[in-house]
């Protein structure tokens, strides 16, 4: 039998993740500094107004739109109208997530061989989803300098262009797992960029709402001046990632915006993946959305004061980057050993979980992530075990 050779099967796993699977087979407790899964984190919800919305007699009838449902598109348009943002309920597409929406992007805007251009550091999903459409994922670099933050090098976006074949340039508003805001004066030169190589932009915003050290991040829906695609949910909106539901913004110049709409519309009335549920569950879901926001942001910045605190300070070796917005933080500490065996090395002494740098293709080591969702008294405990660790490997 001769399967796809888009994906090398069967994936291996990192020594990293056999530890973590074998600590957790054993029976060993994993306190995880990593956590990104908003249902365990000890949000409080209150269950019975989420499961009456979507409880909705409506939801017993199909009522198939390639975009979703219009009546929900239409209060999808009059929110981000609220946001500042004049849009057209014919411009959004509701996905049953952002992976799905990048699947659809990718075949909308590529043939087999060619290119799009991804952050790095960035998150991996973006390699599988590409390799899965025939598409290259070519990275393009974000460069830190301390205590300014995250910018993007536009030598490393000019040289991918360069190369040819490609589509599209990812940004991540704000970026996983940097933190990162495109910045205003980023935005012009990226928008100017696009414009004159004739490619798209794709802009996802899930994070944006969760502003921590940025001053005034700027949205790119509704973009006009090249065709843009702004890709949001409720994964982070809501912090309900089981419910499946995302969205696409489509803007830019007319007469482009027009025929991708349309050619748009073909691939996703292949799927029809969206469901009724969760669609008509989304005006309520909108409203409860600022509510969680509110909460979760004032726990996230909280959190990376208490990170500061517990890991930074006179001659301490660690340090918190720049985090401008987003769930998580980077800890840059001493590259005592390679990340992977200081990974091993917390997991198995300290029963402690967090992603080294590598897993995001960070250029040097040594880096680990830091959730900002958890409770405060779970990332202190993270954070002690963290530092205790790397004191007495020190020693």
């Amino acid at each position: 039998m001769s399967f796809s050779h888009r994906l090398s099967w069967p994936v291996q796993h990192n020594a990293l993740s056999r530890a973590r699977f074998e600590r957790l087979s054993a029976g060993l407790p994993v306190l995880d500094f990593s956590e990104s899964n908003p249902t365990r984190v000890g949000i409080q919800r209150d269950a019975d107004p989420l499961l009456a919305a979507l409880s909705d007699p409506r939801n017993l009838g199909y009522e198939p739109d390639p975009r979703g449902l219009g009546r929900i598109r239409e209060r999808l348009a009059r929110w981000y109208a609220g946001r500042g943002c004049a849009v057209a309920s014919d411009a959004l597409f509701l996905t049953s997530s952002t992976s799905e929406a990048y699947g659809w992007l990718f075949k909308l805007l590529c043939d087999p061989g060619d290119a799009i251009l991804v952050p790095r550091p960035g998150y991996p999903l973006f390699d599988y989803l590409a390799v899965l459409e025939g598409v290259e994922s070519r990275p393009y670099r974000l460069e830190y300098r301390h205590p300014g933050g995250w910018s993007l090098d536009f030598d490393s976006l000019a040289a991918g262009l360069a190369r040819g074949r490609v589509k599209a340039v990812v940004v991540i508003n704000p970026n996983n797992p940097t933190g990162s805001y495109l910045a205003r004066e980023e935005r012009r030169s990226l928008l100017e960029l696009c414009a004159r190589a004739g490619v798209a932009l794709i802009a996802d915003e899930v994070f944006f709402d969760y502003r921590l050290e940025a001053r005034e991040p700027g949205s790119l829906a509704g973009e006009s001046t090249v065709l843009c695609f702004t890709l949001d949910g409720l994964s982070k909106r809501a912090g309900l990632p089981q419910l499946k539901l995302g969205w696409i913004l489509l803007s830019g110049p007319p007469s482009e915006l027009a025929e991708a709409s349309s050619r748009l519309e073909i691939i996703a009335d292949a799927y029809l993946s969206a469901s009724a549920p969760a669609m008509n569950a989304l005006p309520f879901l909108l409203d409860e959305g600022e509510r969680f926001i509110g909460g979760l942001r004032e726990r996230c910045a909280g959190n990376l004061v208490l990170l500061r605190t517990l890991l930074e300070g006179e001659g301490s070796p660690h340090r918190v980057l720049r985090c401008e917005g987003g769930w998580t933080a980077l800890i840059e500490s001493p590259r005592l050993e390679s990340e992977e065996e200081l990974g091993l090395g917390l997991l198995r002494g300290k029963g402690l979980w967090s992603q080294p740098g590598y897993f995001f293709d960070m250029e040097r080591e040594a880096f680990f992530s830091a959730s900002l969702i958890l409770p405060s008294a779970i990332l202190e405990r993270c954070a002690s075990a963290y530092r205790e660790y790397f004191d007495e490997l020190a020693r």
